[in-house]
């Protein structure tokens, strides 16, 4: 079951992204703010040494020697009006794109008359200054938050991305197998991610001691009941060699069959756990490839009801593998026990060569396996429902599959092209003979 986190808590669909994003969006809100507040200032003070200068000029108008007016040029005009109103300094345009600076202030004369004084200046070369500053500042702008961006990307990319893919592949790494044997290096992560690193390490330990304590469990259970289930098929065995009553004779059939099953079933938990926990005694050594299909044809043609199939070797160069005689066998014995059952035509023992592995197939003529099924009939104590008319322990491709790895094998399942199942066991090829 997955808990969702609460609206307020649920995270960004890339916390790389979501970062850089914000950081050049802080630094661009920062810059906007920088150029209206220079732009701001700046008018300010031009109206401000607007006000002064005429603050000034209206004190010389007010002395005994007053200045010659009207004054007129190209950066400043000085005229005296006899009619207002007064006027706060505003910036006008003209016709030829010059802009002005121009603001009336009532002044009293000597003589006692009121007139207004009009001071014009010209700013067209200051606004011009004004834009190639900001210009200037756009570019060291633009040159920051490119730097920015490369640097904070280069951060997040050594100090985040890089640690959580190591994290990750330490992660895909683990098995259960080996719980406990590699924990994750602290000291070469963020401070961040240390707490990460240090929940899971004590998880993984807590997880191995348990799996430990599963694996002896399980291999005490099946030691404990494989004595009383040998003796029961023994005694079974026994009575079905005296004549019985006809009431009785069915009966023991079916005990001695279902002890013989549950024994069967005790040595695939006793050789899983033991896979498990790496106490295989394996005796890998060159085996002929032939030769142990037709030991296992030989052995399983009688229960197969004539159902089993081994055709001639498609090629007459003999070819070696390496495993263990006996776990390739019981891998073997799984794998058509398994075909038998979940198909009712025949089950075929061929082999082939895929350049460094040897693939020994077990085929059967049933409704093959979905892609979903593959991997429930891989997990321990499950099994696909589609194409099996009985449902199994469970046990035995995970144990196949588990004996395979023991043997630096692996096995594979795929579609028949005419229907039905190819379960492929893939060993190494070996160059050397097979052992005499």
């Amino acid at each position: 079951m997955v808990l969702a986190l609460p609206r307020k808590y649920q995270s960004l669909p890339s916390l790389r992204v979501g970062l850089q994003s914000a950081a050049l969006l802080s630094v661009i809100a920062g810059y906007v703010l920088l150029f209206v507040i220079n732009a701001g200032l700046a008018d300010a003070q031009r109206r401000d040494n607007h006000q002064r200068f005429a603050t000034s000029l209206l004190l010389q108008l007010r002395s005994t020697t007053p200045p010659a007016l009207p004054l007129e040029n190209q950066t400043l005009q000085i005229r005296l009006h006899s009619q207002g109103p007064e006027l706060l300094p505003q910036q006008q345009s003209l016709a030829g794109g010059e802009q002005w600076l121009v603001s009336r202030r009532r002044v009293s004369r000597v003589q006692g008359d009121w007139q207004w004084l009009e001071l014009r200046q010209n700013i067209t070369h200051s606004l011009a200054h004004e834009r190639f500053s900001q210009l200037l500042l756009l570019a060291v702008a633009g040159g920051s938050i490119l730097l920015t961006f490369v640097l904070l990307r280069l951060v997040l990319r050594r100090g985040l991305l890089l640690p959580l893919q190591e994290l990750d592949r330490q992660f895909q790494a683990l098995d259960a197998d080996n719980l406990g044997d590699h924990l994750l290096d602290q000291d070469h992560l963020p401070h961040e991610l240390r707490p990460i690193a240090l929940a899971f390490n004590h998880l993984q330990q807590r997880l191995a001691v348990a799996w430990k304590l599963e694996s002896s469990f399980v291999d005490g259970v099946a030691h404990a009941l494989r004595t009383p289930i040998t003796l029961m098929s023994g005694h079974a065995q026994r009575l079905q060699r005296h004549p019985l009553p006809l009431e009785l004779q069915r009966p023991i059939s079916v005990m001695a069959s279902e002890a013989k099953r549950m024994g069967l079933m005790i040595t695939m938990l006793r050789d899983l756990s033991r896979a498990n926990a790496g106490r295989l005694d394996l005796h890998l050594e060159p085996l002929d490839v032939d030769q142990q299909l037709l030991i296992a044809y030989e052995r399983l043609a009688f229960v197969a009801d004539g159902r089993l199939l081994f055709p001639s070797p498609a090629s007459e160069s003999p070819s070696t593998l390496i495993g263990d005689y006996c776990l390739l066998q019981d891998c073997l014995d799984a794998l058509v026990s398994n075909a038998l059952l979940d198909s009712e035509g025949p089950v075929s023992l061929e082999a082939s060569i895929e350049e460094d592995w040897i693939v020994l197939h077990v085929l059967d003529s049933g409704n093959g396996m979905s892609s979903s099924e593959r991997s429930l009939e891989l997990q321990r104590f499950r099994s696909g429902t589609s194409s099996s008319r009985l449902r199994g322990s469970g046990i035995g491709l995970s144990l196949v599959d588990a004996l395979l790895k023991a043997m630096d094998g692996n096995l594979q399942i795929a579609d028949v092209p005419d229907g039905g199942a190819d379960c492929q066991m893939r060993l190494r090829r070996s160059c050397s003979p097979p052992s005499p």
